[in-house]
Formats: structure tokens, sequence, C-alpha cells
């Protein structure tokens, strides 16, 4: 009996031993990058000649998570958007813009450097934290309720040193370092979240000025001053994001160094936006507004929650009225680059990173399937649109373009040549808005782990190996994805697999693993999409 005892003991004391044993692994160790391959971007960078004193302005405008309905320009209900309707409608509304990933970090990476972030192995977003031990891991698997949300079924993470890494590769060459060293004045207000550690962060990618925070999130306003809606929901991420507030990696910085700021935050950045206008109308500058609205959490001002009429549920009031103050912000905006006279000379972008995240609970794709985080039209086709009055002629661009596509047309704009030693999957596409008889993309592709999709001129191939799942869809005559003809046209499956298939080969690795996976129902069954 008593061996049985130490032997019981023994067993539990291993157990425990195994289920404190840190889950940290050599697998997912993310080295310095090269040498060689910084010392020829700087090459590149310092070859550039500078740009000519008429060279267009860049604004570009990129909002979080906002779906392409959620504005009326592309006939959505969700909110009267006047101010962001009025750049498509005086410059181009593309009909199906496109991201690179359907979620926010990965989307941002490609935007900026004109490449799909699978070039770079960029395919999730960069993570604070994972599971630090199998315990813990077992136990929000299992036990700690999670809503639609599951840790990833793995066993090797990285360690606080590659987590420090992780973000857009410094290899990389943004828009931003171009522009820069080109001669243009270069600033970033609102979301960064491509990497918080050393020679990750704006200021060292190209940036000039900066203001805003490095997360995916941060407050609004602070809860309670005063005149200020929120609307925390019991969303599982979102308890998160609430307690995390602005401390650590989401507190407000301006150029490296912490600042305080009690004006709401898209408010802030609009003013932060307009004074750099004003201050810099005398060379060309490159001005990047990456709000971060419409993204949780979700706070508003009293004054926009009393604009918005006949909502009955409070989170989604909230939601709509962050959308109303985000059009105020951009009116303030291109009311700014008016008065200022420099309308006629510069591009203004305007573009969401990905769909809406429908797990929030407000946001709206419809008729789309899916949203944040999906392969499916919700989650990739996005508001976008481009206003230059100098030079283009108002236009809805009927063929499909990608969001890589701002910076290489941008490039292009001021005169500046791309490096030559790497491919690039966005296209210029002035040429194109000249002559509408041609489409500027034949195909596009995504990866987010074992999430890939497809597509070409007509057809979407999404496969899901979370979910086990192969789906084929006629984007001609059913954009909002209801139909799989999967079973119907084996043929046409086959072809675009040995497409997708092939392009996957010629990818390098992974950077770092996702950390969720977030379970969507479509019909009865649960499909995975991982972050």
């Amino acid at each position: 009996m008593k061996r049985r005892w130490i032997a019981l003991g023994l067993f539990l004391l291993s157990a425990l031993a195994l289920g404190f044993w840190p889950l940290k692994s050599k697998v997912w160790t993310l080295p310095k990058p090269p040498a060689a391959e910084l010392l020829k971007k700087q090459a590149y960078l310092k070859r550039l000649e500078p740009a000519s004193a008429k060279a267009p302005n860049i604004v570009l405008i990129l909002a979080d998570d906002l779906g392409k309905f959620d504005i009326s320009l592309y006939g959505g209900s969700t909110a009267q958007t006047p101010n962001i309707d009025k750049i498509g409608q005086e410059g181009i509304r593309f009909a199906d813009g496109y991201t690179a990933s359907p979620i926010c970090a990965p989307s941002r990476a490609a935007m900026l450097t004109g490449r799909s972030n699978n070039r770079f192995g960029m395919e999730f977003q960069p993570q604070a934290r994972y599971p630090l031990n199998r315990l813990e891991y077992l136990a929000f698997r299992y036990i700690v309720p999670t809503d639609n949300w599951r840790v990833a079924a793995q066993f090797d993470f990285p360690d606080q040193e590659s987590m420090d890494r992780q973000g857009l590769p410094r290899t990389e060459i943004t828009l931003a370092e171009a522009l820069s060293a080109a001669g243009y004045a270069t600033a970033m207000f609102g979301k960064w979240h491509l990497g918080h550690g050393a020679g990750m962060r704006p200021n060292e990618r190209g940036f000039q000025s900066f203001f805003g925070f490095y997360e995916a999130f941060t407050l609004f306003a602070d809860s309670n001053s005063p005149g200020m809606v929120n609307a925390p929901t019991q969303e599982f991420s979102d308890k998160h994001i609430w307690k995390k507030g602005r401390s650590g990696t989401c507190a407000l910085l301006e150029n490296g160094k912490p600042v305080k700021e009690e004006k709401y935050l898209t408010f802030a950045i609009a003013d932060r936006a307009c004074s750099y206008i004003k201050d810099h109308k005398d060379k060309p500058f490159f001005l990047y507004l990456p709000f971060n609205a419409p993204h949780t959490p979700f706070q508003a001002p009293q004054e926009y929650y009393n604009k918005v009429k006949g909502e009955p549920n409070h989170v989604r009031r909230v939601y709509k009225a962050m959308i109303l103050a985000l059009d105020h912000a951009v009116g303030q905006i291109t009311e700014t680059l008016e008065k200022e006279g420099l309308i006629e000379n510069t591009l203004i972008w305007f573009a969401s990173d990905n769909g809406a995240a429908l797990y929030a609970l407000a946001g709206n794709n419809a008729p789309y399937r899916g949203g944040k985080l999906t392969h499916y039209e919700g989650g990739l086709n996005v508001p976008f649109m481009l206003q230059w009055k100098g030079r283009l002629l108002p236009l809805t661009f009927p063929y499909p373009t990608s969001l890589t596509d701002v910076m290489v047309t941008s490039m292009a704009a001021a005169g500046i040549p791309l490096p030559a030693d790497r491919t690039f999957d966005g296209v210029n596409l002035l040429p194109f808005l000249d002559s509408t008889t041609k489409a500027p993309h034949l195909e596009f592709k995504w990866k987010s782990g074992p999430n890939r999709a497809l597509r070409n001129s007509r057809y979407k191939l999404v496969v899901n190996e979370l979910s086990h799942t192969v789906e084929l869809f006629d984007l001609l005559t059913d954009p909002e994805e209801r139909h799989n003809l999967a079973g119907e046209q084996a043929a046409t499956v086959q072809s675009l697999m040995q497409n997708l298939n092939r392009w996957l080969q010629s990818l390098p690795p992974t950077l770092w693993p996702g950390i969720m996976d977030h379970g969507i129902e479509f019909n009865g069954k649960v499909y995975y999409f991982r972050v």
C-alpha cells in the first residue's frame, strides 16, 4: 500500500511539473534581421533623389474594422457619411477594393509596403502574450469561458525576445521610409500595430512625427470623462481591451514619449492632422492617419450618440455614433486641405484595414458573408477610395483593386522609383484609371496559417483546414457567397487549388504563430479562422 501512495505521489508531482513546464520553443525563434539585407535597403534609400517641389502631397486615411456597408457611399444604411463619401464622389470609388489580409496588422503591413504580407511571413497579429505553460493552455482551451474563441491547438510558442521582434520586418521598405528619403515631410497620427520593439516603431520606420499608440487598441477617452458614452460588452476580447485601457503598449505617445490626451481620440488625431497640414504646406508631405475608429472599445461623445436615431440597441448605437464622429474628423481634414489651397495637388486615400468585426456585436457586413478574420467578402472586400482632383476625373472603377496598390501608386505619383530587388504585389493604378478597359490585377491570394483563399476575375476558392472545408463561389453571380459550387465544379476547384498550392510553396516560413481560433457559424456549421 505504501508503495502505491509513493507511486501516486510521484505521478502527481510529475504531472504537476509537466503542467508548469514552459511552452517556449526554439521553433519560433525570430532572429535579428540580416545585416546584408538592411544594408541593401539603406543603399536604396540613400540613392533616392529629392522629389520635385511640385510633387503631390499624400494623405492616407485608414479606418479600423469599418465594414464596406457601414458608409453610405456603398449603399449602406449604418450611418450617413457625407465627408467620407465626398472623397469617392469627387474622386475614384473602387467597386471591389481588397485588403491583403482579413486582420489588422498584416493588412497594414502590406498596404505600407506594396507587398503581400505573406511574402515576408507576417500572417498574424504581433502578440504581447502566449500561454505560459501547459496548465494555462489547457485551462484557456477547455475550462475558461472564451465565447467563440479557442486557443490554437499547438504547444510551441515564441519566447519574450522573439515576441519583442514581432511586427513589420525591418528589411521591408515602407512608403514613409521611401518618401522621407526623397525629401517628403512624413507624419503618422493614430494606430501603429506593426511592432513596439527596438527598430520597429513609427519614428524608426520613416515617420518624422508620430502621435498615437503601438497596440491594436486603446481607449478613445477616459471612461469617466464628462459627455462620454461607453458600451462595454460581455464578449471575451472586449473585456481584455477595457482592462488594458491606456497602459503598456496601449499608452498614447508623441514621438516616443508618453502624453496625456483628454480629447476624444478621433478628434485629437484630426486636430493634429489639420495643424500638420497648415505647418507643412510649403513642401510635399505624407500624412498617414490610421484612426482606431470604429474598433473596440466602443465609446462615443454624447453629442454624436444623440444624433443616432431609431437604433434601440445601445452597443450598436454607440458604434454608429463612432462612425459619425469619424466622418466629421475626415471632413475637418479635407476642409483644411481645401482652405490651404492644397486639395488639387493632394492624393487622398480612404480605406478600411479589413471588414467589420462581427464578434464585436455591432458591425454588419451584410449582404456579404462573414467579417474580420474570415476570407469571405465580408472580411476582405472593404471601402476604398482615391481622390486627386488635379489629375483624376471622378469615376467608379469596376475592376478589383488592392490596398497594396496604395504604396506603388503613391510612389509613382511622387516620381520615386521602386526598389528593384523585390517583388511588388501592388500596381500603379494611374494608367488604369485613365482607361477603364483593363483590369490591374488578374488574381488575389491570401493565407492566414490554415486559412487560405484565391480569387480570379470570376471565381473565389476558400480553403479552411481548421474546419476541413473547400468552397467555390462564382462572384459574378453570387458576390454574397451563398452557393458553394465546389461539388459541381470539381475541375475548377482542382485548377485553382493547383495555382494556390504553387503560390504557397513559394512563400517563406511564417514568422510567428497565431494564438486563437475564432468560430463563426454559417448554415448550422461552425467555421474556424486563426488570428
